[in-house]
């Protein structure tokens, strides 16, 4: 398991859990420990994955981890009050914060 974008590397078995992709490097995210496909070991313009790139720096799991706030961000009051009741909803609706399994 590697959270390190430069050692990222395809795992026999196992998949992104955002889109799904069994071809692609891999990385643990850090906030939900979660296999995501990541294609910085290789040349990319974007500096990562496009699943990797999006749970980064759009997903709630990632603001709240990066926050530090504690507990599953589905019942944070913090990153409800931070975005908004309306917003917090939207978000946690968005396929980026509702990983595959």
């Amino acid at each position: 398991m590697t959270y390190d974008r430069m050692k990222a590397k395809r795992i026999a078995g196992e998949h992104c859990r955002f889109c799904g992709d069994k071809s692609s490097p891999l990385v643990k995210t850090r906030c939900c420990n979660l296999w995501i496909c990541c294609d910085t070991a290789f040349v990319s313009i974007r500096g990562g994955g496009y699943c990797q790139f999006q749970q980064e720096y759009y997903s709630i799991c990632h603001f709240h981890y990066n926050e530090g706030h504690q507990g599953a961000w589905q019942q944070c009051e913090e990153c409800r009050d931070f975005l908004g009741e309306e917003q917090f909803k939207l978000e946690s609706k968005d396929p980026i914060n509702t990983p595959l399994f």
